[in-house]
Parts: structure tokens; sequence; C-alpha cells
């Protein structure tokens, strides 16, 4: 070996018998953290992977879509695309449905501003729509997965941590349009069965 291979054989013993990690091992666990946005609607905190994420505007007023699943808020465009926009609280609460009454009065869809729209990567071109957006932090994985692994339910959630002393939702972007959509399926369903009855 030559002196200068010997200097650095030498120098990483030294490191790792001082406690401290060798580079393999330090990329290692970064590897094993991850980013995520923290926001909020109400009193419920969400959070997605900070990588998942293209943007946060404010002030933008999502255009309804006529006979969109409550979920839907509406589309807006940001940066030149069109975004559909969830609501991320009507996500997690899809069985509170409006009402389907014949005589049910109409209520006309009207846009209105939200504080926070959170852009999100993927084909779907989707945004989130949240009352506020407060800060990006870093995690374990193992933390978000353990955590995942025991919610267990629901199409949107990937699970639940705690941070900061706060109740926090993990969302998962990829089956949310999946999520939203199916509230629109199941009223299509119940309007049949009623029409066949009638």
């Amino acid at each position: 070996m030559s002196e200068q291979g010997r200097h650095f054989a030498d120098s990483t013993d030294a490191r790792t018998r001082a406690g401290q990690p060798r580079a393999s091992e330090a990329e290692t666990e970064a590897e094993q953290r991850r980013e995520l946005i923290l926001m909020s609607s109400g009193e419920h905190a969400f959070a997605v992977y900070a990588d998942e994420a293209d943007g946060v505007t404010r002030d933008l007023k999502p255009t309804p879509l006529p006979g969109a699943p409550r979920a839907v808020a509406g589309v807006v465009c940001v940066r030149g695309r069109m975004r559909i926009v969830l609501d991320p609280l009507a996500l997690l609460s899809p069985t509170a449905e409006p009402d389907e009454r014949e005589d049910a009065p109409v209520v006309e869809a009207t846009a209105t501003a939200t504080p926070f729209i959170v852009t999100l990567r993927g084909d779907e071109q989707l945004a989130l729509a949240v009352e506020r957006v407060s800060t990006i932090v870093e995690l374990p994985a193992d933390v978000l997965r353990g955590d995942a692994q025991a919610m267990g339910g629901g199409l949107v959630v990937r699970g639940t941590l705690q941070h900061d002393g706060q109740h926090i939702t993990l969302l998962d972007p990829s089956n949310m349009l999946e999520a939203a959509m199916r509230g629109t399926e199941r009223r299509r369903q119940r309007l049949k069965a009623v029409n066949r009855e009638s």
C-alpha cells in the first residue's frame, strides 16, 4: 500500500474509533431520512413528502366544476398549467356526501380564494387547497414506515406521525384522484337505484 493509501486508511480508522460514521454509513443514514411539507386546515394537520410537491402558491380562486365530487374544489392555473384542486379534509372524510334528494335545494358553487395551493408532481396535475403551510421538516423514514404500517387504511393515507406535539396525517398523492372520484361513482349508483325503484 502506498504512503498516501496508508494515511487515508489510518485517518478513516481514527474517525471510526472516535465515533464518527464512515462515509458509507453517513450516506445510508441520509437515505433513511425524508423531508416533509407540513400544512393544515382547521385543526387538522397534513403532510406530503417534499419531493412529491412542485410548489406553493397563495390566494388563488379555484374555478368550481359542475357535478364535481365534494373533494374537488375546482381547477386553477399555476405557472401556465391547469391543476385539479383537492380538499384534503374532504378526502379524509369521504362518507359525508351532499343531499341527493330530488327535492333538495340547488346550491350554486362559488369561487373563493384559498390561502395556499400546494401543487403536486405527477401526470394527474393535482394540487391541495389548505389554510396554512408551516414548514419543511426532515424525519427518519423508519418512523414514517412504522406509522404507515400501523395505520393500515385509506387510499390517501400513508400513515400518521407526531411532530412537536402535533398529530399529522401523511398523505399519498398517487391515490388522491381515485379517492376523490369514488364519491361521484357512489352517487351515480345510488341515483340509478332510486330511478329503478320509481
